[in-house]
């Protein structure tokens, strides 16, 4: 084990990986699906960053990118680098998404602090992807994992309203809701 500030690194073995999710693979057993030696490690937050919605070939998804002032609630998952590299084809790697590293504390489900951080990967849509609506299936996801997960739901409405404007934002979230937005 490595030693920083402190705090124990968690290190992966030679063929475990942590990935860190923002957008449907919050959802563990859709997770679980797409890689089955996918394990839920706990959450964290993506400080500095804000999440959006934008294109890819098949629809409008989840991406994040740089804003000192907003995070991003995350779950983090080990799994095997074979599974890795299933979810780098799903997500489209490299074509769609990039992949970057953070060193990220974690909470465990007990809401407790873990003593050790994970070097994770997250997947970021390609920054000249135009912004969009998500699909209400997709959406869908995102707002049972926030539920499941207890993130505050006020992140994905800020991010369907950086996407597609304030005022078409909150018509779409109403709709969505239907009135209900809690």
């Amino acid at each position: 084990m490595t030693r920083t500030d402190g705090f124990k690194l968690v290190k992966p073995s030679d063929e475990d990986s942590f990935i860190i999710a923002y957008g449907s693979n919050l959802v563990e057993a859709r997770m679980k699906a797409r890689c089955s030696s996918a394990v839920f490690f706990g959450t964290s937050a993506l400080h500095g960053y804000r999440m959006l919605f934008k294109h890819s070939h098949t629809g409008v998804y989840a991406t994040i990118e740089q804003d000192a002032n907003c995070h991003v609630p995350v779950a983090i998952y080990r799994m095997t680098e074979k599974d890795e590299a299933k979810l780098d084809r799903f997500e489209g790697v490299p074509k769609f998404y990039r992949k970057q590293e953070f060193l990220l504390p974690v909470w465990g489900k007990n809401r407790r602090r873990r003593k050790n951080r994970v070097n994770g990967v997250a997947y970021i849509m390609w920054e000249h992807r135009l912004l969009g609506e998500p699909a209400d299936e997709y959406f869908s996801l995102l707002d049972e994992g926030y539920g499941r997960l207890g993130f505050d739901r006020e992140i994905i409405f800020k991010a369907v309203e950086d996407s597609i404007g304030r005022d078409e934002g909150r018509k779409w979230l109403d709709r969505f809701y239907k009135g209900d937005r809690a």
